[in-house]
C-alpha cells in the first residue's frame, strides 16, 4: 500500500467550502445544516487523515451524506472505502468509471492500488445533488478517465453570487508515453478536447483543483491569511489562464 501523504491543517476556502486534503491531492468538504458532501478521498492510507481534518474543523464525519468521486484513479479514491464504512455516506461515481472503482483500474500502483468498493449512485451529466440551500450539478467531463466528472454550484459571498467549479480531471499525464506503456486507466485525447470546448463556455468565479497545484490552493491560502481582499479564491481570470494552458498542453499530444 502506498505510504500516507502529508496533510496540512484543514482550512476554510470560502463560504461553506473547506480543504481537507493532502499537500499533493485535494479533498474538499462542502457543508450545510442538512449534511455535508466530500469530494475525493486522496491516496490509499489517507482516509484516517481526511477524517481527522474534518474533525479538526469541528464537523462530524457522520454528517457526510455523499462522497463524490471525480474519477477512478487511486489518488482520488484511496480513502473512499474506509471513509464510507465509518460514516455511512453514499458513494457517487461517474457512470463510466464504476467498473474501475468496483473491480480495480490500472494506475501507477497497478491493478490493486486501492481498496475497491461498491458504488451507491452512478453519476450522469446533469444530475443534481441537493445540499441545504445549494444544488450541486454534475458535469460529465471525460478525457482524464472515461467517467471523469466535475461539479459546479453557486454561493453567495458578501452579497455577490459566485459560480464555483471543480474540474475533476485536468491531468494530461495519462497520455504520456510512460503511462501508456503501463496501461494506466485513462480516456481519450478526443474526449479531453471536447471537455475543454465545454468548459471554455462556463462562467467560473471560484475554481477548485483536484490537485492543489492546479489552482495554487496553498498560495491563495497565504494571501487569504494576510487579509488580502477580495477572497483570493475568487479568480475568474486564473481559470481562463488555466484552460488556455491545458489547451496548449493538449496540442502537444496531437
Amino acid at each position: 500500500m502506498q505510504a500516507k501523504d502529508s496533510f496540512p491543517p484543514a482550512f476554510r476556502i470560502i463560504d461553506d467550502i473547506y480543504y481537507v486534503g493532502s499537500r499533493s491531492v485535494s479533498s474538499h468538504l462542502i457543508t450545510s445544516d442538512e449534511g455535508h458532501v466530500l469530494i475525493d478521498t486522496c491516496n490509499p492510507g489517507d482516509g484516517p487523515s481526511v477524517l481527522k481534518s474534518i474533525r479538526d474543523l469541528k464537523f462530524s464525519p457522520n454528517d457526510i451524506k455523499y462522497i463524490l468521486t471525480t474519477h477512478g484513479h487511486h489518488d482520488h479514491v484511496g480513502g473512499t472505502k474506509i471513509i464510507a464504512e465509518e460514516t455511512g455516506a453514499k458513494i457517487c461515481v461517474g457512470e463510466a468509471d464504476v467498473v474501475a472503482v468496483e473491480k480495480g483500474s490500472a494506475t501507477r500502483e497497478g491493478l490493486t492500488g486501492f481498496a475497491t468498493f461498491k458504488v451507491d449512485k452512478m453519476l450522469k451529466d446533469g444530475d443534481i445533488i441537493p445540499l441545504g440551500n445549494k444544488e450541486i450539478r454534475v458535469y460529465h467531463t471525460p478525457g482524464h478517465t472515461p467517467g471523469c466528472v466535475s461539479i459546479g454550484f453557486k454561493i453567495n459571498h458578501e452579497g455577490r453570487t459566485c459560480n464555483v467549479f471543480l474540474f475533476g480531471g485536468a491531468g494530461l499525464n495519462v497520455f504520456e508515453e510512460r503511462n501508456l506503456k503501463r496501461g494506466i486507466y485513462g480516456g481519450t485525447l478526443q474526449d479531453f478536447g471536447k471537455t475543454l470546448d465545454r468548459l471554455e463556455t462556463l462562467k467560473v468565479d471560484v475554481w477548485l483543483g483536484s490537485h492543489p497545484n492546479q489552482n495554487d490552493t496553498f498560495g491563495k491560502l497565504d494571501l487569504l491569511l494576510k487579509g488580502i481582499s477580495p477572497n483570493p479564491y475568487i479568480d475568474p481570470s486564473g481559470w481562463k489562464v488555466f484552460l488556455k494552458r491545458l489547451r496548449t498542453d493538449l496540442a502537444s499530444f496531437q
